[in-house]
This record gives structure tokens, C-alpha cells and sequence, in this order.
């Protein structure tokens, strides 16, 4: 068995390798999809999510107790579904609340941002990333700034910036 793999129980690599096992993906807008076809039990769907967890190799895997299974993540692994605001300037807070389950406190320090994919953000004490779903997003985002060259918002008392602009690109 290759060492990638080495905290995924051997029975299911062996279904995974031959087969037997039909892949497990989560899309890159978050839906839970099992051999290609949606998941749409709801309870299903909340336990995977919060059940998603990395290996120590890497490997993106849904785990229970002793069980864990590899899933195919096309983007990231957790989504953001909401964000609250506590206090203002140095003071503030931001607290999110992210597909795992529990509501967590921002660590800005993770906010970043993607061209491709939009407010992306580390999750579980860093272990796991996080895409913002639009909504929560966009409350992040109303905050958005730009200066000459850099696009920033302010949070926490602190300037964060999220990107560079582009050179040549039009600016009205």
C-alpha cells in the first residue's frame, strides 16, 4: 500500500483501488456528490461535512471514529455560510461559521483571496481551507478598499490586503 495513504484503513483502500468503492467528491460549490450523482439527504450531507478532515499526507478524507474514507475535493473542503461582526476598529471580532459546524472566530491572518474562487479563509486551527459561499462573502467584501496599486479591506483594526491590481487592466 503506498505510504500517502498510511491512516486509511487497508479493507477500504483495497475497494478503492479495485473499484468496489465508488468515488465520494465534494464540487467546488460545496455539493456532496457519490459516483457522480448528488447527495440529497440533508442529514447525510451534514455529517460529511462535519466529518471532513486531511491526513497528515494530505490526503482529503471524511472520518468517523475509526473509519475513513478518501474523497476527491475539487476546491476546498469547507465552505463559510455566515460571518458576525463583534465590536469595531482594534477591538472588532469576526466570527464565521463554517460547514464543519461550529461557529469559529476568523483568524484574518488566513484571509485571502483568488482570482479564480473568490474569499477563501483556514479553518480547525488552520488544518483545513475554507471557500466563502456569496453571501458571506459579500459582508466581507463590503468593506472593500483600494488604494494605487492593491485592492484591501479593513478588519480588526488592521488593513488587509487581498490583491494586487493588475497592470494595464482598465480602471474607471
Amino acid at each position: 500500500m503506498p505510504d500517502e495513504y498510511a491512516e486509511i484503513p487497508e479493507y477500504i483502500l483495497e475497494l478503492f483501488e479495485t473499484g468496489g468503492l465508488e468515488e465520494i467528491r465534494i464540487d467546488a460549490e460545496g455539493n456532496w456528490l457519490h459516483a457522480g450523482e448528488p447527495f440529497l439527504n440533508q442529514r447525510i450531507i451534514d455529517f460529511f461535512n462535519r466529518s471532513v478532515d486531511v491526513t497528515a499526507d494530505g490526503v482529503f478524507v471524511v472520518r468517523y471514529g475509526q473509519f475513513v474514507h478518501p474523497i476527491v475535493v475539487e476546491d476546498a473542503p469547507v465552505f463559510i455560510t455566515g460571518v458576525r461582526f463583534e465590536g469595531f476598529g482594534d477591538f472588532e471580532r469576526v466570527f464565521i461559521t463554517p460547514t464543519t459546524g461550529a461557529e469559529e472566530e476568523l483568524d484574518i491572518d488566513t484571509l485571502g483571496f483568488r482570482r479564480s474562487g473568490g474569499l477563501y479563509c483556514r479553518v480547525k486551527n488552520g488544518r483545513l481551507q475554507a471557500r466563502f459561499k456569496r453571501s458571506p462573502s459579500f459582508q466581507i467584501l463590503e468593506r472593500l478598499e483600494e488604494s494605487d496599486d492593491t485592492f484591501y479591506i479593513r478588519l480588526c483594526g488592521r488593513r488587509i490586503v487581498l490583491t494586487e491590481k493588475l497592470e494595464g487592466a482598465d480602471q474607471e
